[in-house]
């Protein structure tokens, strides 16, 4: 191996990690600026993996991105989705599979409820004729807080490590 190959492999190997990174923030802002055709496009065509436990298990990204539609897409929901720490687990020419920390606050200002949930995501992504999509993804929760503010002295509706029953 020269080493120009292996200034290349290397070059090419941040270049795919950056890819990864600015996609999983681009399906996140898409999230948060109500943007389902943007959502839809950072996942890859046909049979994927989607695991987000209450929200449901998920096979395509239609159905995926019907349920986001239904719940995150309304003037009343104001969603903030912040992403950390990742960590690549495993990264090859055509495929990556990354752990990347999430903080996400959801406020309802018509029911005047909030929700903090704390967790990670583990991803899957594959190259599709030079672009990265999302194969798959689960989202494992660490922490919930659930907040009412309908009156002038909020409530603790829950705290726990997991979602309420």
């Amino acid at each position: 191996m020269t080493l120009e190959t292996n200034l290349e492999q290397r070059l090419q190997r941040l270049e795919d990690k950056q890819a990864v990174l600015e996609l999983k923030y681009r399906y996140l802002n898409a999230c948060d600026e109500k943007q389902p055709d943007v959502v839809a496009e950072c996942f890859k065509r046909g049979k994927i993996d989607i695991d987000f436990g209450h929200i449901g298990q998920f096979d395509n990204r239609e159905d995926f991105v019907s349920v986001f539609k239904a719940l995150g897409c309304h003037e009343h929901i104001i969603d903030m989705h912040h992403a950390k720490n990742p960590v690549f687990l495993d990264l090859t020419q055509n495929s990556a599979r990354l752990k990347i920390s999430m903080r996400f606050q959801s406020i309802n200002t018509q029911d005047k409820t909030s929700i903090e949930l704390g967790g990670y995501y583990l991803d899957g992504y594959q190259k599709v004729g030079g672009r990265w999509f999302i194969t798959q993804s689960s989202f494992t929760i660490n922490s919930v807080k659930m907040m009412d503010f309908s009156t002038q002295e909020n409530r603790l509706i829950y705290a726990g490590n997991c979602m309420p029953k």
